[in-house]
């Protein structure tokens, strides 16, 4: 018989989206805009965008399986 091994490591979702929200915040303002103000207030607006999708659409009920 094969042993198995669960490998249960929990992912940060939270920070995941809150890193990814802000880099392509940036990214995309320094495309439009092509200054680095620019890119720094797109760095913001990411991470508010992030920080709204986190508490306003993320959250759902725990699963009771």
């Amino acid at each position: 018989m094969e042993n198995q091994i669960e490998n249960n490591e929990n992912l940060n979702v939270k920070g995941i989206i809150l890193l990814l929200g802000t880099v392509f915040g940036g990214l995309i303002s320094i495309v439009t805009c092509g200054t680095f103000l620019g890119f720094i207030s797109g760095l913001v607006i990411g991470l508010i965008f992030a920080i709204f999708f986190i508490s306003v659409f993320l959250p759902h009920k725990p699963s009771d399986r």
